[in-house]
């Protein structure tokens, strides 16, 4: 049987601490988690106890030589969701969740499994606060309130899990620190608690659906963050804005006049006086007696609407416009249907476009 031998050295770390890793890998029963193959043992220098072997090394080393799709992303999440969702009901919390601390066994990410059980104790329990603080630990862990530690929560492994979402999804981690000195992780605050509408740089590619799970797994407050369950609901959604096929947003219609159809007011009187010509290899269609053409009617009424010399029938004396031009109150309103000089300058400011 091929194994992993994990030796721990024994002037670093105490023995106790060491069989309460090694009694974690042994007993606990996930799919999802790498579990201890045999006994403990100590040599003159190590304690050492045997593991579950992954062929194709940590996502740590993954990530760095290529990149992560969304369908494997989603994968990865699935796994350590269900993996956590099994530990958090114990009320244990992992505490370390890292792409150092996932195992691939399948190159493909169908399968991988979380290891390293040094962190692992349950909820509630008072910890000593770590020298260094990463992305990966939540905010509630870098606030300099000068406290020695800190109290464990299933909110550190929820946080761990989105953070891990981003990194896989964009080959980077968002921020640097989860304070509020780091502009990235400042531009994400001010965005989830709605004081910018910008969304951070690095969330532009993401789906709405995506940014909700986020703005729920990446709660600063870490009584209200939601668990990692959560993932379940947001599986079969799109996680990454796809770039759209546009190449037929120019096609239209038979029955609505082409693009090309289109000419200046200029040419528009030589349109009226020439007769349509069909197009090749169709059949002209014949208009009913006593009716133009929609394209020629089109046109006709566009003329009628803007040449500046307007037809008899619509300056006629007894129109009702003109008419109503009588009272003083109108009469600035429509003096441009009296005079040849209004009308004229009216058609000559009139956009032609807009009409």
């Amino acid at each position: 049987m091929e194994v992993a031998l994990k030796a721990v050295c024994r002037d670093v770390c105490r023995r106790r601490d060491v069989q309460r890793e090694y009694h974690y890998a042994s007993h606990l029963d996930h799919p999802n988690l790498a579990s201890a193959t045999s006994r403990l043992f100590q040599t003159d220098l190590y304690i050492v106890y045997p593991m579950e072997y992954a062929p194709y090394g940590d996502l740590a080393s993954h990530l760095t030589s290529r990149t992560i799709d969304e369908v494997q992303t989603r994968w990865v999440a699935e796994q350590v969701a269900s993996a956590l969702t099994y530990l958090h009901g114990f009320q244990l919390v992992h505490g370390s969740i890292t792409p150092d601390n996932i195992l691939i066994f399948r190159p493909n990410l169908s399968l991988v499994k979380i290891t390293d059980f040094g962190s692992t104790c349950r909820g509630g329990t008072f910890v000593r606060r770590r020298l260094f603080v990463g992305p990966y630990s939540p905010p509630e862990l870098s606030r300099s309130e000068g406290a020695e530690g800190y109290y464990t929560g299933t909110s550190l492994d929820s946080w761990a899990l989105g953070i891990l979402i981003i990194h896989c999804l964009t080959g980077n981690k968002p921020w640097a620190t989860t304070d509020v000195t780091d502009p990235e992780y400042a531009a994400f605050r001010n965005w989830q608690q709605v004081k910018s509408i910008r969304v951070p740089r690095s969330f532009k590619r993401f789906t709405v659906r995506l940014l909700r799970l986020l703005r729920r797994l990446l709660e600063p407050r870490g009584w209200s963050r939601y668990p990692a369950k959560e993932v379940f609901k947001y599986l079969e959604d799109d996680w990454l804005i796809k770039s759209r096929d546009r190449s037929d947003i120019h096609e239209f219609s038979s029955s609505l006049v082409s693009i090309q159809h289109f000419r200046p007011y200029s040419s528009l009187t030589e349109d009226l006086k020439e007769p349509l010509r069909p197009q090749e290899h169709e059949a002209p269609e014949q208009p009913p007696q006593g009716r133009v053409s929609s394209r020629r009617r089109f046109l006709a009424e566009l003329l009628r609407f803007t040449s500046p010399n307007l037809s008899v029938k619509h300056r006629r004396k007894n129109h009702a416009w003109h008419k109503s031009s009588s009272s003083s109150s109108s009469s600035s309103s429509f003096s441009w249907l009296n005079s040849s000089s209004s009308t004229s300058s009216f058609s000559t400011s009139t956009n032609y476009s807009s009409v």
